[in-house]
């Protein structure tokens, strides 16, 4: 016989976890986003840049 795992429908481990106050704290604090964004779009015109060149 085949050993075959079971897929249990809508058991705990198809939902997301639930985000914790330090979480919540990271994603409102303006100068992390902030600092974020700015990492992102340098990374973006690296890319952008090397396809140019």
């Amino acid at each position: 016989m085949e050993n075959r795992s079971v897929i249990v429908k809508y058991s705990e481990h198809n939902y997301l976890p639930t985000p914790t106050n330090f979480t919540f704290f990271w994603c409102k604090f303006i100068p992390f986003q902030i600092l974020r964004f700015i990492i992102l779009t340098l990374k973006i015109i690296k890319i952008v840049v090397k396809g140019h060149s």
